[in-house]
C-alpha cells in the first residue's frame, strides 16, 4: 500500500500494465465503522513530536509502560485469496475521502481476523477481529 500525494507528478511514458496502481477501498466495513464499506481510504502518516521510535502493535490496545498511544483500531489486510498485502492498523475513528462511496474493486481492505491451528487458541479465539494498536517514544 502507498501514500500518494494529492498534486503528482505523472510521467509522459506509458507502459504495458503489467503492474498496476489503483486506489484502496474499505471493506467489511461495519468492523471499522458503521458505512464504511466501498469508502474510499485516505492516505494517513502518523507524525510525533519529540518521539524516534514507533510501532503497529498486533492484537493489543494499548501501549506498554513508557511508550506514547498515538491511536487505536482494527487489524486490516487485503483478502488472504487475492495479492500479498501489508497489515496496518485502522483508526478506531476511520476517514475517507471525498470522492465517496463507490464499489471500484481496486485494492481491497479487510478487517483480519484470528484462525486457530497455527495460531495458539487460547489465548487468541477463533474468527473474531484483531485490535492493534500504534505506539510511540
Amino acid at each position: 500500500m502507498l501514500c500518494l500525494p494529492k498534486n503528482p507528478e505523472i510521467s509522459n511514458r506509458t507502459t504495458p500494465g503489467n503492474s498496476i496502481l489503483v486506489g484502496t477501498e474499505y471493506r467489511d466495513g461495519n468492523v471499522f465503522v458503521t458505512g464504511a464499506s466501498y469508502e474510499d481510504v485516505p492516505c494517513a502518516l502518523c507524525r510525533s513530536v519529540n518521539t524516534s521510535s514507533s510501532i503497529m502493535i498486533p492484537g493489543r490496545e494499548s501501549c506498554d509502560s513508557g511508550w506514547k498511544i498515538e491511536y487505536n483500531g482494527i487489524l486490516a489486510s487485503g483478502h488472504y485469496g487475492h495479492k500479498a498485502s501489508s497489515y496496518i492498523c485502522i483508526d478506531s475513528h476511520p476517514e475517507f475521502l471525498q470522492a465517496g462511496e463507490d464499489n471500484k474493486n481496486g485494492h481491497l481492505l479487510y478487517a483480519t481476523r484470528t484462525k486457530c491451528g497455527s495460531l495458539a487458541c487460547p489465548p487468541y479465539v477463533n474468527n473474531m477481529a484483531i485490535n492493534c494498536v500504534i505506539c510511540s517514544k
